[in-house]
């Protein structure tokens, strides 16, 4: 696209729109053109913040200053509103998780793909500080093999959390609870250092909230390709809420994230400086608004370089799926009792 600024429009106006509004008006190589929805007071009250236009998808898809959309709207939506995009040749950044079930994520990406449009997908905890070291030295072969891996997002929200949001409630419209919706970035991680997946056995219940068809607990139990083994323990239900934490097992060493930091390190490597009390960052363990606002600046910034460059982001639709994918193999193995196998 050469060397002009990017015209990005928001599709959303929820909590997700705005840490996506605060990231892209800090690039300088893109601009925040509108805020999109079918309600436009409330894309209005969010565009005011901005200095921008609110506009309805129709009138947005006109626009020749936008040449990407970032979709933040409830997930069961996404591939419709893709759909609704895509023949303009517009590129897409889509929040997570990328569709509510996995035939809808492979649609979606079908979609995309047909049209000749770049797709990205959002797990941003991928550029926190603490992602990017680690996997730097994976890379440099410093950690060796991946022994054990495990997520808790052991977090709390209230019933007016699912209340407030009907679409929270319901498994087509969410894609699930506590591992769709709250632990799919930690899910994104787990499978970033620890690998594919092999097999996957879990239990999941709704045992604190009401009126809600999606799970407030799961656990599941992974083995990977590789030979490691893992696990993902995952609540909307554990009052207070506590910090995100990764503990990742390496045949040379040991590391345990919170909140997006290194709380603990250490290795057999020389050239790996030791952290033991590490302290943990930011966390939406009990306010989803608590969140480090960097990693959403440097995901962005790849996705509109890759779009200057007319090239695929690290983070495209087929990294999006895998959290998907290990979202609807562990809701199957609750569902039917049964270990089941992967690839879906």
């Amino acid at each position: 696209m050469g060397n002009e600024g990017i015209g990005v429009a928001i599709v959303g106006y929820g909590l997700a729109a705005s840490l996506h509004a605060q990231a892209l008006v800090q690039l300088e190589n893109a601009q925040l053109v509108a805020i999109v929805g079918r309600n436009l007071e409330k894309a209005s009250q969010l565009a005011s913040r901005f200095g921008v236009k609110a506009l309805s998808l129709e009138e947005a898809l006109k626009r020749e200053d936008i040449q990407a959309f970032i979709v933040t709207t409830p997930t069961g939506t996404h591939l419709d509103v893709v759909k609704e995009i895509v023949p303009y040749g517009k590129h897409l950044l889509v929040e997570k998780p990328l569709e509510s079930n996995l035939e809808r994520t492979d649609e979606l990406i079908r979609v995309c793909n047909e049209a000749g449009v770049i797709l990205g997908a959002v797990f941003q905890h991928r550029y926190d500080d603490a992602s990017l070291r680690l996997r730097e030295y994976m890379e440099k072969g410093l950690l060796g093999k991946p022994v054990m891996g495990s997520a808790y997002v052991k977090w709390y929200r209230p019933q007016e959390y699912y209340d407030a949001r009907s679409w929270r409630k319901s498994v087509e419209a969410s894609g699930g609870g506590a591992l769709a919706i709250q632990a799919s970035h930690s899910i994104d991680l787990l499978l970033w250092f620890m690998g594919e997946v092999a097999r996957v056995c879990s239990f999941m219940d709704t045992l604190v909230h009401t009126g809600i068809e999606v799970e407030d607990v799961a656990v599941v139990s992974i083995a990977f390709r590789n030979g490691a083994l893992g696990s993902v323990e995952a609540s909307t239900a554990t009052y207070p809420g506590f910090a995100e934490r990764l503990e990742l097992h390496f045949e040379k060493g040991s590391a345990i994230i919170e909140g997006g930091k290194i709380v603990y390190l250490k290795t057999s490597s020389d050239e790996i400086p030791d952290v033991e009390r590490g302290e943990s960052g930011l966390s939406g363990a009990s306010d989803p608004a608590h969140v480090d606002l960097e990693p959403f600046v440097r995901m962005l910034r790849d996705f509109v370089n890759a779009l200057r460059e007319g090239r695929n982001p690290p983070l495209n639709g087929r990294e999006g799926r895998k959290a998907v994918e290990l979202i609807e193999a562990a809701r199957r193995s609750a569902l039917e009792s049964r270990v089941v196998e992967l690839p879906l």
